[in-house]
């Protein structure tokens, strides 16, 4: 006999929200962060106009001012971040190279950790890397959901 599929069970609507969630990080990448930024933006603006509303100026004010920045300015401040991150990533891992080609004993793990530092610190701050890190998030949601899904079928 077939199992009822019930939605009162929290791991199966679990399941299914990490697949679709992972759907849309993976087919949307970037566009998911520019939606967070600007519901975000929204959500400080209304409730600093519900402060205004409660005659809580100050906060109020605040609150619409970080949500607008946040809505014009968030992704411009992001992109800034990720390029001082990746330089810095980039700039320490050469350094390390440098000493451990310099030194008489050879560590690879610690080799291969400063390659993939420069490797990493470059794509960051002047690749796409955010993207490819949010594809790779999706599609580990999706696989999490499938896992769960699978498993609360057979139950």
């Amino acid at each position: 006999m077939a199992k009822k599929i019930s939605f009162k069970n929290s791991e199966l609507l679990s399941s299914i929200v990490l697949i679709l969630v992972g759907l849309l990080l993976a087919i949307f990448r970037g566009s998911v962060l520019e939606w967070m930024m600007t519901a975000v933006g929204v959500i400080f603006i209304v409730l600093g106009i519900l402060d205004v509303v409660k005659k809580n100026w100050v906060n109020g004010g605040v609150s619409i001012v970080i949500g607008a920045a946040i809505i014009l300015f968030g992704w411009l401040l992001t992109e800034i971040v990720l390029i001082v991150l990746g330089v810095l990533l980039a700039i320490k891992s050469a350094i390390s190279l440098y000493e451990i080609l310099k030194s008489k004993k050879k560590n690879i793990p610690e080799l291969v950790y400063a390659i993939a530092g420069i490797f990493l610190g470059v794509l960051l701050a002047f690749g796409n890397l955010v993207s490819v890190l949010i594809l790779i998030a999706g599609i580990l949601l999706i696989i999490d959901g499938a896992i769960g899904l699978i498993g609360e079928l057979k139950k």
